[in-house]
């Protein structure tokens, strides 16, 4: 196809000017003919020297993801499974609490319309065909904007576990085979769950590596062999579900046998999610997008009596096949079922950035419910560009990409409560990609999602990243790291802002993770959209700069429109940097429905913490930990047992921080030995207490 509103999404990734072809592994067919280069200004000068180049490496030290095809799948062991231990997200999937329209940001914005998003998960690693969950690159992009998705997705394509060294180092190589199945990066799924949401992994089709017949393989009892594998990966390793990029023809008998495949794993799991793309139909395996809902694509749902998947990610061409998607919420209706669970039309961000051609603010905004639902296609793809460029590899450089980042999920001001283009959007579209002005911000579509329904809720602004660790105001480790799955649940909004005071992320200081909020003027921030319901008084301690002047604000349920202010006092004993402020919300039946501070100075907050009155217990030392060093080298592997009280766990090599996690194994690479050989992990509460710590040596 020449035109590109006609291709399929394969066609707009490119890396150093490849294909998604190319970069996944794909291979060649006739929808990625149109692949060209990436957007003027995109990419445009080789990353300048001694910075490091993303996918430039080979298989990382370590714990790190590979692709699967039905072989490995049917291979699958736990035991056997090479760094299996630390590849699972152990985190159940939080439960979000009930839409209330008083407290959103925009109260008139329908609760209904869903957020789906397939993101590149390592976005300026060095590392693309393996996927670390815990490395040592403070400038690889993390997510923090969950309270908007609903269903987040890997988009990132990974070698086979068989796959040599030498050879996933280099893109063009001979035999850089890769898997048709990736797993989600576990980190990222540990982050999706603490904030409610789904985390899927990703199928994609064509591949050269394997026959598709494989999958399809079915027992006497109507059993698929690779199905059952399918749901065990994902029960061992702790996602939700699949997105099936099934994107060249197939037979008609093929893809009836592959639906049946899809009913077989929902029927043993009925948890497992499929989200499919509008592009392979269901009862001919003719690869023809639709761009809208129809006759022809809607089949890939089954019925509402009898499920083959859970929603389909709609085409990118919908704005001239169904502009006003009408016609395909008609349809879902037709075929009994709610549009907005299980319709999502394509917006392309890769190439178009903050002015893509599709435009699902004129459809869904406050006052305006939208149709269908809305799927994000590689948001996070300015952060990779900016790291070719060499953009984001100090901290400066990634405060300005981390405000565009703002202004992409809360709109160009920044505050989700004022989210709206300043300026109409203008074509061509897919050029000046990062003009925010014309764009109105994901938070003008969606209403924010929060999982604060309990106590207690602390929150130290940690965005799994940094170039430094503080625990308790004291700097533990200033090398760089990168953690999703240790990031804390999210800010409901970033940021809902009343007056005149300005928010900002700042890594040049932090109490408690990598990062700070740097506070300035005089005004209202909304922190935590929530449902608490109270038994007893609250205690609020809130970490910050000395000079500041907060109060805690509590909203109540029966009272929307009115905020309860409640002064907190700083410790006279406190010494800077940091000091804690504290003060008590009283017991109350009205449920508490949102909590926000007013902050008056210029500083910056370090910890938010907000628990029951009462003492908080620290959670016991862990038992079991055992110590060895590991490839014949000084890297070195830590293992435990979890203890119940315990919801994270920090390890160090003498005073040293070495990382987080919230697994009962842990790796660090070239470890200085040297320097010492007794390691400890330090177990810590969801209240934040941290507990004693556990010792071992190595011999």
């Amino acid at each position: 196809m020449s035109s590109s509103s006609m291709t399929s999404r394969r066609t707009f990734l490119t890396v150093g000017g490849a294909g998604l072809a190319g970069v996944l592994g794909l291979a060649t067919s006739p929808a990625a003919s149109a692949a060209g280069g990436a957007p003027p200004g995109v990419r445009s000068a080789a990353t300048p020297a001694g910075t490091p180049v993303p996918g430039s490496g080979g298989i990382p030290a370590g714990p790190s993801t590979f692709g699967w095809n039905p072989r490995d799948l049917l291979d699958f062991d736990p035991a056997t499974t090479p760094w299996g231990r630390h590849l699972r997200c152990l985190l159940p999937r939080a439960e979000r609490i009930a839409p209330f329209a008083p407290t959103q940001a925009h109260p008139d914005l329908d609760p209904a319309v869903q957020l789906s998003t397939l993101t590149i998960d390592d976005a300026g690693s060095v590392y693309e065909g393996r996927n670390q969950a815990i490395g040592q690159e403070p400038y690889v992009y993390t997510q923090r904007y969950w309270p908007y998705i609903d269903i987040w997705g890997t988009w990132h394509g990974q070698v086979l576990a068989s796959v040599p060294d030498d050879v996933v180092k280099n893109p063009s190589a001979p035999g850089r085979d890769y898997g048709v199945i990736d797993i989600p990066n576990p980190g990222w799924t540990e982050a999706a769950h603490k904030n409610g949401a789904r985390a899927i992994g990703g199928w994609f089709w064509p591949r050269s590596t394997t026959a598709f017949d494989e999958f399809l393989v079915q027992r006497a009892d109507g059993g698929f062999p690779v199905g059952d594998k399918i749901v065990e990966l994902k029960q061992y390793f702790g996602f939700d579900g699949l997105f099936i990029n099934q994107e060249a023809s197939i037979t008609k008998a093929q893809v009836g046998k592959l639906f049946e495949l899809f009913r077989y794993i929902k029927s043993i799991d009925p948890d497992f999610y499929l989200q499919y793309y509008d592009a392979v139909l269901p009862d001919s395996g003719v690869l023809d997008y639709q761009n809208e809902l129809n006759a022809r694509n809607l089949p890939s749902l089954g019925t509402p009596g009898d499920r083959a998947v859970d929603s389909i990610f709609i085409n990118y061409d919908w704005p001239r096949v169904d502009p006003g998607l009408r016609n395909s919420a008609a349809a879902v209706k037709a075929a009994g079922f709610d549009p907005r669970a299980v319709g999502f039309a394509g917006v392309e961000h890769q190439k178009g950035g903050f002015r893509p051609m599709e435009c699902f603010g004129d459809l869904a905004a406050p006052g305006k419910p939208g149709p269908l639902s809305v799927a994000l296609f590689v948001d996070s793809e300015f952060w990779l560009d900016a790291a070719h460029r060499g953009e984001v590899h100090d901290p400066e450089g990634r405060a300005r990409y981390r405000d565009l980042e703002q202004k992409f999920w809360s709109g160009p001001t920044g505050n989700p409560a004022e989210s709206g283009r300043l300026e109409p959007r203008k074509p061509p579209y897919r050029s000046d990609v990062l003009n925010y002005r014309q764009w109105d911000g994901v938070a003008h579509s969606v209403v924010e999602r929060s999982p604060y329904g309990a106590l207690p809720i602390v929150h130290s602004f940690n965005v799994g990243v940094g170039s430094s660790f503080s625990i308790g105001g004291r700097a533990v480790s200033s090398r760089g790291w990168d953690n999703q799955g240790i990031a804390d649940p999210s800010l409901s909004w970033q940021y809902w802002t009343e007056g005149r005071l300005a928010v900002a992320l700042d890594e040049t200081a932090s109490y408690d993770s990598g990062h700070s909020l740097s506070v300035s003027g005089t005004g209202v921030l909304h922190l935590f959209k929530t449902d608490l319901r109270q038994s007893r008084a609250v205690q609020v301690e809130v970490v910050a700069s000395p000079g500041l002047t907060l109060e805690v604000g509590v909203t109540r349920r029966s009272k929307p429109g009115r905020i309860e202010w409640r002064p907190l006092t700083r410790d006279a004993g406190a010494s800077v940097p940091w000091a804690p402020y504290r003060g008590v919300i009283p017991a109350d039946r009205d449920a508490v429905v949102r909590l926000s501070l007013r902050i008056s100075g210029t500083g910056r907050l370090g910890r938010l913490s907000f628990r029951e009155a009462g003492a908080s217990p620290a959670p016991a030392p862990v038992r079991g930990l055992a110590v060895r060093t590991v490839g014949g080298g000084t890297d070195v592997e830590l293992t435990w047992t979890l203890r119940s009280g315990a919801t994270a766990y920090d390890v160090f090599q003498g005073d040293l921080w070495l990382g987080r996690t919230h697994r009962d194994a842990f790796f660090s690479p070239a470890v200085d030995l040297v320097s010492g050989r007794t390691f400890s992990v330090v177990p810590i509460s969801a209240a934040g207490i941290r507990g004693a710590a556990a010792q071992a040596t190595l011999a």
